[in-house]
């Protein structure tokens, strides 16, 4: 039941936070929306790389592209990044509320259960970072909507 409560919580945010990117503009223009690549740094100079614009990921997590979509058309990128890695939930939590903070993010929400939900704001948009502990691996999502992104 927590999980649908759940589920159900982070379906109306994303709707909520998606509806009120466009709410702003009257017109809207619909376009085919480029798909954009992740690519991880090969060469780890820094413990953290920006996929899309103000949202770290730690190098040592793995991408995932078969669970992964990032769609941008116009100045509008939204999807969904996944990553894997051998790191503790917590850890990850900790590291979110730190460095979202340092990039210009507001935390306006989290709660967590067997899932670990956080939810952040900026004058661009929101990122919602979802940390679930495996038995070998974690798995991070970061969900994202920005308006204005190059």
């Amino acid at each position: 039941m927590k999980k649908v409560i759940a589920f159900i919580s982070a379906s109306f945010l994303f709707a909520l936070s998606f509806t009120n990117l466009y709410a702003q503009d009257a017109k809207v223009e619909v376009s085919a929306p480029e798909r954009v690549e992740v690519v991880q740094p090969k060469e780890k100079t820094s413990p953290v790389y920006y996929p899309i614009p103000y949202v770290p990921v730690m190098t040592e997590l793995d991408y995932k592209p078969d669970k992964s979509a990032i769609f941008k058309s116009g100045k509008v990128l939204t999807g969904m990044l996944v990553f894997s890695g051998n790191i503790k939930s917590s850890a990850l939590i900790e590291f979110y509320r730190t460095q979202m903070r340092l990039q210009g993010w507001e935390e306006v929400g989290a709660f967590s259960s067997k899932i670990n939900f956080l939810s952040f704001r900026r004058p661009e948009g929101t990122a919602f970072v979802i940390i679930s502990e495996g038995m070998f691996s974690t798995e991070l999502r970061i969900v994202v909507m920005l308006q204005g992104a190059n």
